[in-house]
């Protein structure tokens, strides 16, 4: 989905994303192999290089995990105690096992 951040109509995960403490604005440039840079570029109908804006967080790393939905297991970017992302499923999420003393 595409949520407007300033001036960038940005691509995200979820609605509310931009405001979230992970959220780092980043550009899709093209295909990128690690060790060996770029392999092809996007590029607009008329040859133009194109960057499409993107959360550089997920771009580059994948959404952070910080609590789990123990309804449909669903893993979330959300801290513990939130509502579950996933409208249909009503549960709250919990911290994650691996993450308890």
């Amino acid at each position: 989905m595409k949520e407007r951040y300033g001036k960038f109509l940005v691509e995200v995960v979820h609605k509310g994303c931009t405001t979230r403490s992970c959220f780092a604005l980043g550009f899709d440039k093209g295909t990128f192999v690690q060790g060996v840079g770029y392999r092809s570029y996007h590029r607009d109908h008329k040859g133009n290089l194109v960057e499409y804006p993107v959360c550089g967080t997920r771009h580059y790393h994948g959404c952070p995990v910080l609590s789990v939905c123990p309804l449909c297991r669903a893993l979330s970017s959300l801290l513990p105690g939130t509502a579950c992302e996933w409208g249909w499923c009503n549960g709250v999420t919990i911290e994650r096992e691996e993450h308890r003393p």
